[in-house]
């Protein structure tokens, strides 16, 4: 340091030296925060930014065009009214219960509801009963034919 004689018998010190700045105004620990806030918002940015993307254009390749819509599954009377065509008009209802796996008594009260609306006849015999579709019912079971004695 330089020492100059002051002029009542005491030293001055230079406060230039004092005073030299190191290069850097911030200290180290306010440049680090502000690394961190500004990575920070990148990852909020681009989370914002994927959110708002749709999940079928990030994970799914594109959908062909739709073609015509698919029909809507047959009921349960047109599923009768198909098995019965396929097999001459007439068939036994334990057939119908085994080729649809429905119950004894669904298939027994659907028919029944048929057989009310007039889509099909019923015939017992024994302890069966024989469906047919309006025209397909057996001879003797047709309605307005007498059995002779």
């Amino acid at each position: 340091m330089d020492q100059t004689p002051a002029p009542a018998g005491g030293t001055v010190v230079d406060t230039a030296i004092v005073l030299q700045s190191t290069g850097s105004d911030l200290p180290l620990w306010v440049a680090f925060l502000g690394t961190c806030a500004a990575v920070l918002g990148a990852g909020i940015a681009l989370r914002r930014r994927r959110r708002s993307t749709p999940v079928e254009t990030i994970d799914r390749p594109p959908r062909p065009p739709e073609s015509a819509p698919t029909p809507p599954a047959p009921t349960d009377e047109e599923r009768v009214v198909r098995m019965l065509e396929s097999n001459g008009g007439r068939m036994r209802q334990t057939r119908i219960v085994e080729r649809t796996d429905w119950s004894k008594s669904k298939v027994s009260m659907l028919l029944s509801e048929m057989e009310a609306d007039g889509a099909l006849h019923k015939l017992r015999v024994g302890r069966e009963n024989i469906i047919s579709l309006p025209g397909a019912e057996p001879v003797a079971a047709r309605p307005g034919q007498e059995r002779e004695p």
